[in-house]
C-alpha cells in the first residue's frame, strides 16, 4: 500500500514516539481519527523536557507538527494536555492560543501516571480504551510534544538526528540538553559536572519506568527522555537491581495479600481485569509453570507504570517485574491475550486513588533531586556516537553502510527491512563508520 507523500517524508525522517516506547509515527499518522491529544504531561518525576518545549521559543514548531498531524488524520479536535502546575508552559500556551488557533488546552492535576496513554485519554475525553487496545480504538491519537517537533522538521526534509534529554538526580548541575543521537551517557554526566557520589547507577528514562543501563556502554536513543543518576542504596536502584529469580523468591516468601498493588493499579481503576494481588498470591502457592500460563494472560494488560513495586507494596515486592517476565514467556509460548473487553466501568474509588507526585518523590527518596534542570539549547559536540539498531517498536533496522564509509549528519545508515514495522536510522554527526555489530553502528568524527 502506497503512503501519503507527507507520511512518506515522516517515515523517511525516522520519526518515532519520543516520549514512550518509540512507535513509528508514520504508522500512527496513517490512521483517521476524531481527536489528537498532544501529550505534554510528563508525569514521571525528575524529567523536564516537554514542559520546556511548550514554551514560546518552541511552540511554533510544535504547532506546525500538530497541523501536519491533524491534516493527515482528519482530526477535528486538537487538545494539548499538560499539568496545571507547569505555570510557564500553561501561560505560554494560553498566550499562543490568543491568536485564535484551533486547539484546546487541557490541564491535569499533578498525579502519577497522568501521562499514560490510556489514563490520559480517559482524563481528557472520558472514553475508556478497551482492554489490550490502543487510543486509536476510541478514535484518538496521542502524540508527544517532541515528536511533533520532529514531524514538523520531517516535512522540511530534516531527519531525526538529535534528542532532548534531562540529565538529573545526583549530578552536580542538572540540565536539559539537546544532543546528537548516540551521545555516550558518560559525556552527558561530564557535561553536568559529574555525579556527586562515587557509588551510583544510571537509569535511562524516569525513576518509575526507566531501565538500568551501564553508563560505560550506553548511549542516547530516540526514546531517551532522561538520564538519571542515583546512589546505589536508593530505593529505586535497589528494586531495579533485583533479578527475576530474586523477585520470585521474595514474592513467594513475604507477600501479605494486602491487595494494595491492585487497588492502586491505574489499569484496574479503569475497569480492566488486571489483578496484581492475585498474581502475587499465586506466587505464594508456587503456581507458575507453562501449564498454568493461560490463566496469567492478563499480564498483557499491565502498562508497567511501576506503582505496584515502587509505591504500593509495603514489603517492597514487584508485581511489575513479574508481569514483564510473564509477557515475554506468554509471547514465547504463543499464548495470546484473551482480555479484550470494551464494556468497561471506571472504579468508583479511582479519583481517590490517584497518587500525588509530591508523595511519590518522597517515597522514592528523590525529592532532594527535584531541580528544574533548565534547557540548555546549544550546539552540543561529540567525537563519536553509538547508534543502536533498535530504538523503536518493531524489528531492528538493517545497516546499509560498511566500515570505512564516510557519512554526513542526516545520512541514512540503517533501513527498515522490507514489509516490517520499524524506523530508519540516520547518522547524527559527520564522520566515518567505525564499527558495525548486530546491535549498533559507531560513527567517529
Amino acid at each position: 500500500m502506497s503512503l501519503d507523500p507527507v507520511v512518506e517524508m515522516i517515515k523517511n525522517a525516522g520519526v518515532v514516539g519520543a516520549g514512550g516506547a518509540g512507535f513509528p509515527t508514520h504508522v500512527k499518522l496513517s490512521s483517521k481519527v476524531d481527536t489528537i491529544i498532544v501529550n505534554g504531561v510528563e508525569c514521571e518525576p525528575l524529567i523536564h523536557v516537554d514542559k520546556q518545549l511548550l514554551k514560546k521559543d518552541y511552540l511554533g514548531k510544535v504547532y506546525e507538527g500538530l497541523m501536519v498531524a491533524a491534516k493527515l488524520t482528519n482530526a477535528n479536535k486538537l487538545i494539548v494536555a499538560l499539568k496545571s502546575k507547569n505555570k510557564e508552559a500553561v501561560n505560554a500556551l494560553e498566550s499562543f492560543h490568543q491568536y485564535d488557533l484551533n486547539f484546546d488546552i487541557f490541564k491535569l492535576a499533578d498525579f502519577y501516571p497522568a501521562g499514560d496513554e490510556q489514563v490520559l485519554v480517559n482524563e481528557v475525553t472520558g472514553k475508556i480504551v478497551p482492554e489490550g487496545g490502543i487510543p486509536l480504538n476510541v478514535g484518538v491519537v496521542v502524540i508527544n510534544v517532541e515528536t511533533l517537533i520532529n514531524v514538523a522538521n520531517a516535512v522540511q526534509n530534516k531527519n531525526v538526528t538529535e534528542k532532548y534529554v534531562t540529565v538529573n538526580g545526583a549530578v552536580q548541575t542538572p540540565k536539559t540538553l539537546k544532543v546528537p543521537l548516540g551521545t555516550p551517557i558518560l559525556k552527558l554526566l561530564d557535561e553536568c559536572e559529574g555525579v556527586s557520589t562515587t557509588s551510583y547507577k544510571v537509569i535511562d528514562g524516569g525513576p518509575m519506568t526507566g531501565k538500568l543501563v551501564d553508563p560505560n556502554i550506553h548511549a542516547v536513543t530516540k526514546t531517551t527522555k532522561a538520564i538519571i543518576a542515583l546512589p546505589e542504596d536508593n530505593i529505586v536502584i535497589v528494586q531495579k537491581s533485583r533479578d527475576i529469580s530474586t523477585q520470585f523468591r521474595r514474592a513467594q516468601a513475604i507477600c501479605l495479600s494486602c491487595r494494595m498493588c491492585t487497588d492502586l493499579c491505574p489499569r484496574y481503576l479503569l475497569g480492566h481485569d488486571l489483578f496484581p494481588d492475585e498474581l502475587m498470591k499465586r506466587m505464594y502457592k508456587k503456581e507458575l509453570d507453562l501449564d498454568s500460563m493461560k490463566s496469567f494472560d492478563y499480564a498483557y494488560l499491565c502498562c508497567e507504570c511501576g506503582l505496584c513495586e515502587l509505591y504500593g507494596c509495603v514489603v517492597d515486592l514487584s508485581a511489575r517485574s513479574i508481569f514483564s517476565y510473564l509477557k515475554d514467556e506468554l509471547t514465547k509460548a504463543q499464548i495470546k491475550n484473551s482480555h479484550q473487553r470494551s464494556d468497561l466501568k471506571i472504579n468508583d474509588f479511582r479519583e481517590f486513588r490517584k497518587v500525588p507526585v509530591s508523595r511519590l518523590l518522597k517515597r522514592l527518596e528523590i525529592d532532594k533531586y527535584n531541580s528544574r534542570a533548565e534547557l540548555t539549547d546549544y550546539n552540543f559536540k561529540v567525537d563519536e556516537v553509538k547508534l543502536f539498531l533498535t530504538q523503536h517498536v518493531g524489528v531492528p533496522s538493517m545497516p546499509v553502510v560498511k566500515v570505512g564509509d564516510k557519512v554526513n549528519k542526516g545520512d541514512v545508515i540503517a533501513e527498515i527491512p522490507d514489509g516490517k514495522l520499524g524506523s530508519k536510522i540516520h547518522s547524527s554527526i559527520d564522520g566515518v563508520i567505525k564499527e558495525i555489530t548486530e546491535q549498533y553502528i559507531i560513527v567517529s568524527a
